[in-house]
């Protein structure tokens, strides 16, 4: 099988390298002949982009990236639709890809044309998440605007035309299925978002240099992984005041508690919102972490935090961020009603609080999380680790659903 990959997101940014890359590796090295093209940020070193490519030429995969404008414009979108349109089509045209893969909407309006274009090409449409209902449910965009009229319309044309799907949830899966947004004879696999265990794993050892490291030794610590959001309003992706209040009531029942952050964001408003609770000085760890540093420095953590805002947009979203905690032994705290992470409270091994984020919820929360820590670490860890592996594993999980896909839509022409 030939596969032609197409990406809005750059292969040399972080979403690349942990949620398109080792699939696709993993792919080739299931003997699938896999071609990549991107579109990078304008400011990525060229240096960059040759150590990746000749790193991805070594494991059977070949690159073109494409440079993606910082525009968000309707008409700078358009012409990067074309664009990607005009070079895939050119190398489908010279490889005959089998699939024609498009992660997410922009990529997708390209690959479903390519597809018609070339003979016996099938168009798998990896949906991710309701791209439209995001932006207006994170306050962007409004249904009645241009953008999301456009987007939902193009949206019904791709769900139609698919030869097959990927969505992140089963819970996603219903919703499309109850609504009949999908043909019924439509293959479609969910696969959440994987986490790679080799890399994220447990490691007594290093946990302990890190711990020593940040100077967390001997204390439980809260971890927060990821990019930051907005303290003006809730952000559907980032709730620093419920989060700040969180690790507060945790505080009152274990005074040793210090919130680390890891993250790449500027961080003076979630220090301001986490100073208005008692949380500053040594208390309060805060990081710009590489993703290749993040393994290593989630080890230091005992408890890892994942607030959501539920809306109807998250009824698709996989937090990539619970895989990662799982996977180094850390107990996720989320809340429930975001895609399928209600249905983790009967594995243990986390902490699930109503989406309400009441008071009385986060103080309750406060007390589970609490309790378990009483727990020894590596009996805890290692129940964890084992959910990772069954359920977010890239080589056990991943790789095989998307190889499992693959197969059945070639073997349907």
């Amino acid at each position: 099988m030939r596969s032609l990959f197409l990406s809005h997101n750059g292969m040399t940014e972080p979403l690349g390298q942990s949620q398109v890359l080792p699939y696709m590796t993993g792919l080739s090295a299931r003997g699938v002949g896999v071609e990549i093209l991107s579109f990078e940020p304008t400011a990525t070193s060229p240096s960059l982009i040759e150590d990746l490519r000749a790193r991805l030429k070594t494991q059977g995969v070949s690159w073109q990236p494409l440079v993606r404008s910082p525009s968000h414009a309707l008409g700078r979108k358009a012409w990067e639709i074309g664009t990607a349109f005009r070079r895939g089509l050119a190398m489908a045209l010279a490889r005959r890809p089998d699939i024609v893969h498009a992660r997410s909407y922009l990529p997708a309006v390209a690959a479903d044309a390519i597809a018609r274009v070339v003979p016996g090409a099938k168009f798998l449409f990896d949906v991710r998440g309701m791209l439209g209902d995001e932006n207006v449910d994170a306050g962007y965009w409004t249904r009645e605007s241009l953008r999301y009229r456009v987007l939902k319309r193009y949206e019904r044309r791709l769900f139609c035309s698919a030869d097959g799907m990927v969505v992140l949830t089963r819970a996603l899966l219903r919703y499309l299925r109850s609504e009949r947004a999908v043909p019924e004879g439509t293959p479609i696999q969910v696969i959440p978002c994987c986490v790679d265990t080799d890399r994220f794993r447990l490691d007594s050892d290093a946990r302990i240099r890190a711990r020593a490291r940040l100077g967390v030794e001997g204390r439980t610590v809260v971890v927060y992984s990821g990019t930051l959001g907005s303290t003006v309003r809730h952000d559907p992706r980032h709730l620093t005041k419920e989060m700040s209040a969180f690790v507060a009531a945790l505080r009152r029942l274990r005074p040793d508690t210090v919130w680390l952050v890891l993250t790449q964001s500027d961080p003076s408003e979630l220090i301001a919102v986490a100073r208005t609770e008692g949380i500053e000085g040594d208390s309060l760890v805060v990081r710009k972490v590489a993703p290749a540093e993040m393994p290593s420095e989630l080890l230091a953590g005992d408890l890892g935090l994942a607030f959501i805002q539920p809306c109807f947009s998250k009824v698709g979203a996989s937090p990539t961020k619970i895989a990662e905690f799982f996977s180094c032994g850390l107990l996720p705290v989320f809340n429930d009603e975001v895609g399928d992470l209600g249905e983790l409270a009967a594995k243990g091994s986390s902490v699930v609080l109503p989406a309400s984020f009441g008071t009385e919820a986060i103080q309750h929360a406060a007390s589970s999380a609490s309790s378990l820590m009483d727990q020894p670490y590596l009996q805890r860890a290692e129940r964890a680790r084992r959910i990772a592996i069954d359920s977010y594993s890239l080589s056990k999980i991943g790789v095989p659903s998307y190889h499992e896909l693959y197969e059945t839509m070639c073997s349907s022409r």
